[in-house]
């Protein structure tokens, strides 16, 4: 199973676009989570690939887009091939500052893997919660322009979620 990670994309949509498009060409997405500060961008993209499985939560630059307070604008529980992910932008629990409370807060919604935005900054780390377990987080760094722009690719394999990083010239 592959899945497409964006986040701030800050009107970048054209990175988007390129990246769906290379990635349909070579096998197929299954799966695109989008975590935020680009929700237009990502609106524009779910239009223009209508058959395209796509989950987004909004970031801190999107909430004047929203017309709304639906909690799961901000984030959500989302399971793929058994797999618990967590999406989020970030913002609302620090990761600029700290891992540590959006770490602890994937634990205790019993997520797998917490994806997440904000930092601009591609990795994949594991972290030790203060409550009881770890959470694999990644963060695909930014697809927006001026930035080091970049986007995930996870493959799921049985329980196995295999991370990659894909970047924009």
């Amino acid at each position: 199973m592959k899945i497409l990670v964006f986040s701030d994309s800050h009107g970048s949509r054209n990175h988007l676009d390129f990246a769906i498009r290379e990635h349909l060409k070579f096998g197929g997405i299954d799966k695109i989570f989008f975590l935020g500060d680009g929700i237009r961008d990502i609106k524009s993209i779910s239009l223009a690939y209508p058959n395209l499985d796509i989950d987004y939560v909004y970031g801190n630059c999107d909430a004047s887009y929203s017309s709304h307070d639906d909690e799961d604008m901000w984030e959500k529980v989302v399971d793929v091939g058994g797999i618990k992910f967590m999406i989020m932008h970030g913002h609302l629990h620090d990761v600029k500052e700290t891992y540590q409370f959006a770490a602890d807060h994937a634990i205790a919604n019993k997520a797998d893997v917490l994806l997440f935005g904000h930092t601009h900054r591609a990795e994949d780390v594991t972290i030790d919660g203060s409550r009881r377990g770890h959470i694999r987080m990644i963060n695909p760094g930014s697809s927006g322009y001026g930035y080091n722009s970049s986007y995930a690719l996870l493959n799921i394999v049985g329980r196995d979620v295999i991370c990659g990083f894909g970047q924009f010239k």
